[in-house]
């Protein structure tokens, strides 16, 4: 994908992440769109679009959390080295596949988001709770990925087609 359809897919998802999804959470735990992204970017255009993505993605995130400046950042580069480990060997009619690695880099991220706010000083009630909350988080970011896979790739093919068109002129 062109670099500027990643960024500005980042933005609207980041958006997306901070305006719509609270909105859809079950029981106050919503799915990481952002997370999925990465994942999906990172296992269909390889590390270097998917690291990409999450130094954009986790940026905007960390400006509009407004607290520890550099974890979402954090968080997203290792989603997106981890997916990037499956770059050319997925295909993108098996759902199956994206669903497992979605939930699979959800839950490293999590557990690393949440290693790295204890390291911060930030009090758990429980960490069982917290770990209950990643895994609920992963599995409904797993359900939604092959939403998202369609989407993404469904841009991917238009900027494709524009860009394509660009050069024959």
């Amino acid at each position: 994908m062109r670099y500027r359809a990643l960024v500005i897919l980042s933005a609207v998802m980041v958006a997306l992440e901070t305006t719509v999804i609270p909105y859809v959470s079950i029981g106050g735990i919503g799915p990481d769109i952002v997370g999925i992204f990465v994942a999906l970017v990172s296992m269909l255009s390889g590390r270097q679009d998917g690291l990409l993505v999450a130094v954009v993605a986790g940026f905007m995130e960390d400006m509009s959390s407004g607290q520890f400046l550099g974890l979402f950042s954090v968080v997203r580069l290792v989603i997106a080295y981890l997916a990037g480990a499956s770059y050319q060997k997925v295909f993108e009619e098996w759902v199956l596949v994206p669903i497992v690695i979605v939930f699979v880099t959800g839950l490293a991220g999590g557990c690393l988001h949440v290693f790295l706010l204890a390291s911060f000083g930030v009090p758990f009630g429980s960490y069982r709770v917290a770990l209950s909350t990643v895994i609920f988080q992963a599995a409904y970011s797993a359900l939604l990925s092959p939403l998202v896979m369609s989407i993404t790739c469904r841009v991917d093919a238009y900027v494709r087609r524009v860009s394509e068109r660009r050069k024959s002129l």
